[in-house]
């Protein structure tokens, strides 16, 4: 049998006549049942599908099917809340999707048979049942050529030939000799400043000697309950929101664009190394014998507290302040050959100055930086920095803080600080991009979760994964493997352009076709992954500061709104689908932010879940809808399996794939709608039961994909890409 492959014209021309089955009267209204295939006038209405997936099984009786009128070992702690719909009530942690309910479908009768997490996933995943789906939890089988593809990748495939993903457009790379690693310069006019007096802050502020930085990420290093507010350590993995004074609530500040790794050692050095040894500049020819400064292996930090450095060294003076230091490699102990690393400096969390990195012979760096007279905290970082060998111990020689009057300069602005243009994107592009995409990262429960991947149709349909390279964190594990960071960790853009560089010398003299990739699918993929993070063109499409101001604001700071905005963003350039993975992304055994509340359900949920998942939802379906692209964009909220009516001893509920609850917006869906309905306990369906292919069906349809449509496994077998009917709710 040939290949049956359609283009989206097709797809139309294609459609079928379909009707309803049956309705059934709620108290919200008459709400169609049967699973006859949805309204014809809906079909190919979506150019694009964002999935948020909860990973770990959002609680559908503590969100959007709430009993309260059931016993307390069941209703739970929550309350409910009136949305914009009449007579739909909503748990009064959803503030913000509450007000947007009258966008939404609201399915509460999807069902299936696997309690266990990855084979529940798999069949959300890929629309299709898992093998032994009754084992409660399984051994994992990790994700192999014989899986069912993920809906993106199958929705990749069914819809390849549309003209938006075949021609694909020529795109620049960026030249690595263009860009610097030098930090920017800043050069202060001492004959417009008086200085008034001066301090060491090694020698007469901290006092010399050697002060434990204390543990990564934690607050527990020295502190003199005075001048000195924390000496601390940081890991690559809490870079960007790293805790610099002892008060929880007080100011952070992200290093995560200077670290490449978590190696350190020793402690914090004043007057000498941390490490032991003298205190002196290798590159600057200096005598090893003692120096005046600080000094330590990368990844450790000083906060001064300047308001009690006023009082106690420049008699409680109000004038600004200029910090003066030299930056350079320790010839102490035995400095490795390949010794590299920076120095910067914060004021309040926020980043002022950081040197260029500096290898060991080298001429020391001087930095001098402005301090404005309401500056309260002053923050010293070694870092090892872009290209780091771990052989990074550095030295901030002759700190000197001075009391200064005058006309202080302005810091220089990094680029990033600086509001660009905001740019739309569109499809012209698209071919360019990968066919399938994922943001932030990919799921694990006992290693990488099968069902995300491009299973039987092959590596061309992996998705990427990527990581915004922005946004607070879910807290917990989340796996790195196969991802792309957007703001990579440590290296900088001029590094990964040389990369490329090299990687093309090697494929050129190693041509792909010797490689066991005779189609160049393979040379393709890598391509598109470059090109994410090495083409100004490409990279435009993932470019979030090219969003308005206020769409940026609306999506928030955390890492749940920015992969959502991402995903919106990644759709207008013409991504089919794009999955949004709205939680950590490791399961990590029950630890982290993740939707597996087998203990402390409510408190994880009111705390820690529901509120950037609102934000998220809520944002995007504003957003969605305020441009009209709600249009052409289809929404799902997805998850693998409910939680048990019945709350264990643990303050939790555990896996229940017997019911729970999906969400549609947009393309068509009629929104305002809610479909199903579930027992007096949500234990199970009572009409409108529907299941994860059913939910398949109804994207594709959406998408304007036919109910016949077959793709082809390895052994080229013809197979019917989904086994549902969709729902009924346009």
């Amino acid at each position: 049998m040939s290949h049956q492959e359609y283009n989206r014209r097709a797809f139309m021309s294609n459609s079928l006549q379909l009707g309803l089955s049956g309705t059934v009267l709620s108290g919200l209204g008459t709400i169609p049942t049967g699973l006859s295939a949805a309204a014809g006038n809906s079909f190919g209405r979506a150019r694009s599908v964002i999935v948020m997936f909860s990973w770990g099984g959002m609680s559908h009786i503590d969100t959007f099917d709430m009993k309260p009128n059931a016993g307390s070992e069941i209703r739970g702690e929550f309350s409910r809340i009136s949305t914009t719909i009449p007579g739909l009530k909503v748990c009064e942690h959803l503030p913000k999707m509450s007000q947007m309910m009258h966008h939404l479908t609201l399915v509460r009768s999807v069902h299936h048979k696997s309690g266990d997490h990855r084979k529940a996933a798999y069949w959300n995943l890929t629309g299709h049942p898992p093998e032994d789906v009754g084992a409660a939890v399984a051994p994992p089988v990790l994700p192999n050529r014989k899986d069912w593809p993920s809906i993106g990748a199958q929705v990749a495939v069914a819809m390849k030939h549309d003209t938006r993903y075949s021609k694909r457009s020529k795109v620049t790379r960026l030249n690595p000799e263009a860009l610097s690693d030098k930090a920017p310069d800043l050069k202060i006019n001492w004959d417009n400043l008086t200085v008034h007096s001066s301090a060491l802050l090694s020698t007469e502020v901290l006092g010399p000697g050697h002060f434990s930085a204390g543990s990564f990420d934690n607050q527990d290093g020295h502190t003199n309950d005075g001048t000195v507010e924390l000496i601390g350590m940081f890991s690559q993995a809490y870079a960007g929101d790293t805790l610099i004074t002892r008060d929880q609530d007080g100011p952070t500040a992200d290093f995560s664009e200077y670290v490449s790794g978590d190696g350190t050692a020793g402690d914090w050095g004043s007057d000498t190394h941390g490490r032991g040894g003298n205190l002196w500049l290798i590159g600057d020819g200096e005598p090893n014998k003692p120096g005046k400064g600080f000094g330590c292996h990368a990844n450790k930090f000083i906060t001064f507290d300047l308001k009690k450095v006023r009082e106690e060294h420049f008699a409680k003076s109000d004038k600004p302040f200029v910090v003066t230091m030299k930056v350079g490699i320790c010839g102490n102990p035995g400095v490795h050959p390949t010794a590299k690393g920076m120095g910067g400096v914060w004021l309040d969390g926020k980043e002022a100055l950081v040197s260029r990195v500096l290898q060991r012979d080298q001429k020391s760096q001087l930095l001098e930086v402005p301090i404005e007279a309401d500056a309260r905290h002053l923050t010293l970082a070694m870092l090892n920095g872009d290209s780091s060998t771990f052989f990074d111990d550095i030295v901030l020689a002759d700190v000197t803080l001075h009391e200064v009057s005058g006309e202080l300069p302005e810091l220089p602005k990094r680029p990033e600080e600086v509001e660009v243009e905001s740019v739309a994107v569109n499809d012209s592009l698209a071919a360019n991009l990968p066919r399938c995409l994922s943001v932030p990262y990919p799921l694990a429960d006992r290693g990488l979760l099968n069902g995300q991947y491009g299973g039987f149709l092959g590596l061309e349909y992996d998705p990427v994964f990527v990581h915004p390279g922005e946004g607070q964190p879910f807290k917990g594990v989340s796996a790195t493997s196969g991802s792309v960071d957007l703001a990579p960790k440590g290296v900088s853009r001029r590094r990964m352009a040389k990369r490329s560089q090299l990687l093309d010398g090697i494929n050129r003299q190693f041509p792909w076709e010797h490689i066991d990739d005779p189609t160049g699918k393979a040379k393709a993929t890598q391509d598109q992954a470059l090109n994410m993070l090495l083409s100004p063109d490409v990279q435009l499409a993932f470019d979030l500061k090219r969003e308005p101001k206020a769409t940026r604001d609306l999506y928030g700071d955390h890492l749940g709104g920015k992969s959502a905005l991402l995903a919106r963003r990644l759709t207008d350039a013409g991504v089919p689908l794009v999955t949004v993975n709205v939680s950590a992304g490791d399961l990590n055994s029950g630890s982290g932010d993740h939707w597996d509340t087998h203990g402390d359900n409510f408190n994880r949920l009111k705390r820690d879940l529901l509120p950037p998942w609102d934000h998220a939802g809520a944002s995007l379906l504003r957003d969605l809808v305020d441009s009209g692209r709600i249009e052409d964009t289809l929404v799902v909220f997805l998850t693998e399996f409910g939680r048990t009516p019945t709350i264990n001893t643990s303050s939790g509920r555990d896996h229940f794939p017997n019911c729970y609850s999906v969400l549609f917006a947009g393309a068509g869906m009629q929104g305002g709608l809610v479909y199903g309905e579930s027992d007096k306990t949500a234990s199970r369906p009572i009409s409108g039961a529907c299941t994860p292919e059913d939910i398949h069906a109804t994207i594709f349809h959406a998408l304007g994909i036919p109910s016949e449509y077959q793709i082809y496994d390895q052994e080229d077998r013809p197979l019917l890409m989904c086994d549902g009917t969709p729902l009924p709710i346009t």
